[in-house]
């Protein structure tokens, strides 16, 4: 009989990948909270949240500010924009959709960098060079994107239920509001937390539109701590790279009930 019990050599590699994969995290999570961290990979003589509150305060808590400023402003704007224009998208029978679509595919292919000086002229022309900039720049590489995912979300939407309102006497926003969009939730979580995730990661644009150290969201701010006043403070680093990540975690938990069915890409329909 053929034992269900894994051999000695797959327990052997499984415990070294564990290794690989924990050791990192070991590293940040003991130098975060050791405020005499060295960088290395050690059991810390001294516990505290020194290094966290140097991470909040002073020009780190403003890039904080401005990241959530940057995200949720991108994923705000993207989702209200791709909402007006997915929903004629599905529902009428504009001539060249198809072609139209295929051409959403094609732009949502080309790296951020294949656009970024007709952006930044464009910005530089009518004085967008700042995180009113960022977000708009985010918004528009955003779109085929929230344009594709939204459209099908919306196409799995009953079109008789939109009928029975209208009958009812029901206006266009009403029905979009108190139809569409409820059961478009999933999608729209979907949009929403990548939209979030991608401008909160994003590091090429703010550190072109904004110019200024005060405007500069936490990605440019981890790039710019390395090697700050001729040494590393790996303390400070480590709980910066923390409170970095923490948002994006949080903001998956928030959202995870709706996006479990927005990541099946199953709508009402399906």
């Amino acid at each position: 009989m053929e034992s269900n019990q894994p051999s000695r050599l797959t327990a052997i590699a499984l415990a070294f990948m564990a290794v690989i994969w924990v050791s990192p995290f070991s590293w940040l999570i003991l130098n975060a909270f050791n405020p005499l961290s060295t960088g290395q990979l050690e059991i810390p003589r001294v516990v505290g949240l020194d290094n966290f509150a140097l991470a909040v305060s002073g020009n780190a808590g403003r890039q904080f500010l401005n990241s959530m400023l940057i995200a949720a402003g991108t994923a705000t704007l993207s989702v209200i924009v791709g909402i007006s224009a997915a929903y004629p998208l599905s529902r009428l029978k504009i001539p060249g959709r198809n072609a139209f679509l295929w051409t959403l595919v094609l732009l949502r292919m080309l790296p951020a960098a294949g656009v970024l000086v007709p952006l930044y002229f464009t910005a530089q022309r009518t004085g967008l060079l700042n995180q009113l900039g960022v977000i708009i720049a985010l918004t528009i590489l955003n779109l085929p994107f929230t344009l594709l995912l939204l459209k099908n979300f919306f196409d799995t939407v009953p079109i008789e239920l939109e009928e029975a309102a209208y009958v009812e006497g029901a206006s266009l926003f009403q029905i979009v509001t108190r139809i569409v969009l409820p059961m478009s939730r999933a999608g729209i979580a979907v949009v929403w937390f990548f939209s979030f995730t991608g401008a909160w990661n994003e590091f090429l644009l703010p550190l072109i539109f904004a110019r200024v150290q005060d405007a500069f969201p936490m990605s440019v701010g981890l790039y710019a701590a390395f090697g700050q006043q001729g040494a590393i403070n790996y303390g400070f680093l480590t709980a910066f790279s923390i409170i970095y990540a923490a948002p994006a975690v949080g903001v998956y938990f928030l959202l995870r009930r709706n996006m479990n069915t927005g990541f099946a890409g199953v709508g009402v329909k399906g």
